[in-house]
């Protein structure tokens, strides 16, 4: 059964109708599940996007990749996106149990297309010019710093979605066959094993894209494939981590959408979204 047709013909809530509440209809539980977590899944997304211009240090409990033996630095870098792309994961994972991966492929295009046309106000936003009404901060200074803040290179655009795009339809395939394979049963093995599969590919599409193929295919000033590979890997060992240690907020996500649903209407909606499961 495609993922539509478990929300096709549910009745929009009016001003006349009932309040959503715990006796509200199937329907109605259905279509607001479907619609918040495509409000969710969207804006974490752009998020995300907006904030990847800015990267931060850390370790991970005191290790960096000096002492995992992925380079000389003590402390890993990453882009302030990786605060929303964990989120994305987990919502990856709620959309697939009760909608199915057809449902997750259309909150992909929809996000991408949102973020596709953002860009474009982004940046008239940045080439507007700016007015300063702070003192001792002139008009100049706030232009550069907020073209610093959005002014992502278009290389960098262009990897992150192509990233996306394939981390998404990966990640989705994945759930799918384990959820066959075990049915329905070990829910932390096909949400973390689909993402660990397809953060693997999404970090090492990223960073080849955006700085080896597209730079080199323009005749910019690129990465060598060793450099590349080598900040791949250590990104993936962080976001492998980020990971794993989403796995209880995961159940916890999980668990408040059954209650909402309620246990009858939870288990139909998931083997409607997986209809091949062994039962």
């Amino acid at each position: 059964m495609e993922a539509r047709e478990h929300y096709k013909g549910a009745p929009m809530a009016d001003s006349q109708s009932e309040p959503l509440s715990r006796s509200a209809r199937p329907t109605d539980r259905r279509e607001l599940l479907l619609l918040s977590l495509l409000t969710l899944f969207v804006g974490f997304f752009v998020t995300a996007e907006m904030l990847g211009a800015k990267l931060f240090h850390f370790t991970l409990f005191g290790l960096g990749p000096a002492h995992l033996g992925l380079g000389d630095s003590r402390e890993f870098v990453a882009t302030a996106g990786i605060l929303a792309f964990p989120l994305t994961f987990i919502l990856t994972d709620v959309i697939n149990e009760y909608f199915g991966k057809r449902t997750v492929r259309v909150f992909t295009f929809l996000a991408l297309g949102v973020n596709v046309i953002l860009q474009f106000v982004v940046q008239a936003a940045i080439r507007v010019p700016a007015r300063s009404f702070t003192e001792g901060v002139s008009d100049q200074a706030v232009q550069d710093a907020y073209t610093l803040a959005l002014g992502q290179t278009w290389s960098i655009v262009v990897a992150s979605m192509v990233a996306f795009g394939v981390g998404q339809w990966l990640d989705a395939r994945v759930f799918t066959w384990l959820r066959q394979r075990t049915g329905g049963k070990m829910l932390w093995l096909r949400a973390q094993g689909s993402t660990v599969v397809s953060q693997f590919v999404d970090t090492f599409v990223v960073i080849l894209l955006a700085f080896v193929a597209l730079p080199a295919l323009t005749g910019s000033a690129h990465m060598t494939l060793g450099v590349a590979l080598m900040i791949a890997t250590t990104n993936y060992v962080y976001k492998f981590a980020i990971a794993v240690g989403t796995t209880p907020i995961l159940y916890l996500v999980h668990g408040a959408v059954d209650r909402w649903l309620g246990r009858e209407l939870a288990e139909r909606m998931a083997h409607e979204a997986h209809p091949r499961d062994p039962h």
